[in-house]
């Protein structure tokens, strides 16, 4: 009964996660369609606010076709030189419209020159539910920053923010499929509970891990920690 309760629950959230951006493109699509806006610079805005929307829909599409390909061990993993710096910035600039529609600034602390033996689409993946995570989080005016430690033969990549930060019993839980700590029960941040589940099992399958450091009221750390050297 637990399982299909948190299963009806999931649909119910990614249902509520698709509605939005749909309805939302869907009305800028019919304004600029029907000559409507004239004005060159709210032109501009909506074609912006519509790529930002496709980029959220298929951010959601692509965590939820992961979860099932997880589920049904069909998850396929490529591991091959990855140019770090430029996956940082890449997963930087993919959330840059959603930190600024929260104002929230990110940052990249800057990263050592290495290419780690990952799947690179796969990290980045990672990376933007993290970062997704830390936005959501952070209060308008805070900033969320990337940053890099390398470790003996690992490299550890860092997002931190300065939310609420999450309880010690719910950071055990929060990597739980379906799982959605505090006010995201109540609808208050958007999220399906599917993010950080999915930034676990990449980790592990790159003989990796994930590291949280949090404390109430002061905000939260994600490390997620991978070898240079990709081992099963």
């Amino acid at each position: 009964r637990e399982l299909n309760e948190m299963k009806s629950n999931f649909v119910s959230s990614v249902s509520h996660e698709l509605r939005a951006p749909i309805a939302a493109v869907q009305l800028m699509a019919e304004s600029l369609g029907s000559g409507r806006i004239t004005d060159d610079a709210r032109r501009q805005d909506y074609f912006r606010l519509i790529a930002q929307e496709c980029r959220r829909l298929s951010a959601l599409v692509e965590n939820v076709l992961d979860l099932s390909r997880i589920n049904e061990g069909r998850k396929l993993y490529t591991f091959e030189p990855v140019d770090l710096a430029a996956l940082l910035r890449q997963a930087v600039a993919v959330m840059e419209p959603a930190a600024a529609q929260r104002q929230v600034t990110l940052r990249l602390a800057g990263a050592p020159d290495a290419q780690p033996s990952w799947d690179g689409q796969a990290v980045e993946q990672s990376l933007v539910n993290l970062l997704d995570n830390a936005i959501k989080h952070s209060p308008a005016g805070a900033e969320v920053q990337v940053a890099v430690e390398r470790d003996a033969g690992n490299l550890r990549v860092w997002v931190e923010d300065h939310g609420p930060g999450i309880p010690p019993r719910a950071q055990k839980r929060i990597f739980e499929m379906f799982y959605r700590h505090g006010p995201e029960l109540r609808r208050e941040t958007q999220g399906a509970g599917i993010g950080l589940s999915i930034v676990r099992h990449v980790a592990e399958a790159h003989g990796g891990r994930v590291i949280v450091d949090s404390v109430v009221g002061r905000g939260s750390r994600f490390g997620l920690e991978l070898p240079l050297e990709h081992r099963a």
